[in-house]
């Protein structure tokens, strides 16, 4: 196996270098431009060694990595969009989803300034516990095939070129070495939903913040745990009982954030496998406020897959 002081050491070591010259295969099989950054290739490293070590052990051990989405998988927030020096790069799936008419209490002149409003105050005021269910339920009323297929569209098209190439890289590895990725967004469900044809996962293996649907409509309702924070910790605890008595085991986890991520990261971290160890990955997220755990690698990502 690997060290895992050894694949620190490593890709800090080249994070300063050229970039490797890697070509990735997305869903379409296209092929994608930009290469990832060299950190990718040490921690598939670690990850597929891992993933060895523990099969041959157990050889039908089921074994996962999960990713939150916004800000990890995609440069961005699928929700909220993507701004740079004030300016736009891409709108968000709450704003497309107001111009679609799929917001029945966001409708008419000024639809989207009430909405930004009402949600900015949300957040600031009392945090995202809140703010990031709201967007799900501004969606009452109407199908989630509705939303998913717009969502759908937008992934395929106006989000695709900004994945990232390092967590494309990694995630296709990782798919290739018989490891079942899971994302964990706290975006709406409905949004995330859209893409599972960008990723090339089942509806299944795509888990965002749900409301209840009655009569084939969605509703302001909310379906627990609710994805953020502890809520995604809780999901990835159930997901890898789902297999049981088969042996579960999770080898690797991303994410961008402390706050939203901290704990499903902390989490992984902690795990203690027959063979290997865990890997988990904080991609972009700064200084901690408080002390990193040590066995959270941080890195830091720009390249996008074009």
């Amino acid at each position: 196996m690997i060290p895992f002081g050894f694949v620190t050491h490593w890709f800090h070591r080249l994070c300063g270098g050229a970039s490797l010259a890697l070509s990735l295969l997305c869903p379409s099989s296209m092929l994608l431009a930009a290469p990832p950054e060299p950190h990718s290739a040490a921690l598939t490293a670690q990850i597929v060694e891992t993933c060895r070590v523990l099969r041959e052990r157990e050889p039908d051990a089921r074994l996962l990595a999960v990713w939150d989405f916004d800000g990890t998988l995609l440069k961005g927030d699928c929700s909220e969009g993507l701004e740079e020096n004030g300016q736009q790069v891409y709108p968000g799936l709450a704003e497309l989803c107001i111009g679609a008419g799929l917001a029945r209490d966001y409708r008419g002149e000024g639809a989207l300034a009430r909405f930004w409003r009402d949600y900015r105050d949300l957040d600031s005021r009392i945090g995202h516990w809140l703010a990031y269910p709201y967007l799900p339920q501004i969606l009452a009323g109407s199908t989630p095939e509705e939303v998913t297929a717009l969502a759908r569209r937008h992934f395929s098209t106006t989000y695709r070129p900004y994945l990232f190439s390092s967590s494309i890289s990694v995630f296709r590895e990782l798919q290739k070495a018989g490891v079942e990725n899971h994302v964990i967004s706290a975006s709406a469900h409905v949004f995330v939903q859209g893409a599972t044809e960008l990723l090339g996962l089942p509806a299944s293996q795509i888990h965002g913040i749900q409301v209840r649907v009655i009569g084939g409509k969605l509703t302001r309702d909310l379906i627990y745990p609710v994805t953020y924070a502890e809520g995604k910790r809780e999901l990835l605890q159930t997901l890898a009982r789902s297999s049981y008595p088969k042996p579960t085991y999770i080898v690797a986890a991303f994410g961008n954030s402390y706050s939203t991520d901290g704990a499903f990261l902390h989490y992984v971290a902690d795990l203690t496998l027959p063979a290997g160890e865990t890997t988990v990955v904080m991609i972009n997220g700064g200084e901690p406020k408080t002390p990193p755990h040590p066995r959270i690698l941080r890195v830091t990502q720009s390249a996008t897959v074009d």
